[in-house]
């Protein structure tokens, strides 16, 4: 199944920022309809949104090979570490 990501006709990066903002607006999503107790830290709630992410990525896992998976993790690694650079995050990043 090939997906298609906007614009059709543009550049692949392009196309990256495209998935990223989608990806990043619906993984919001998933952090603000997640139940989690009133009282729960920061850390709860990412253990919980990492649990619900991981039951519905697991068809994703099944479909594509550790390589893929992996260059997948490294390219959107290394985008957030850029944009957080930007943003003069960088330091909340481990080398």
């Amino acid at each position: 199944m090939r997906i298609l990501v906007e614009p059709q006709n543009g550049h692949d990066l392009d196309r990256l920022i495209t998935a990223l903002l989608t990806a990043t607006g619906v993984v919001h999503r998933v952090i603000e309809d997640t139940d989690h107790p009133r009282a729960a830290d920061g850390l709860q709630i990412v253990g919980l949104v990492a649990d619900r992410l991981r039951a519905l990525l697991t068809l994703l896992a099944e479909l594509r090979s550790d390589e893929e998976l992996a260059l997948v993790t490294q390219v959107l690694a290394e985008a957030t570490l850029l944009v957080a650079e930007d943003l003069g995050l960088e330091s909340h990043f481990a080398p």
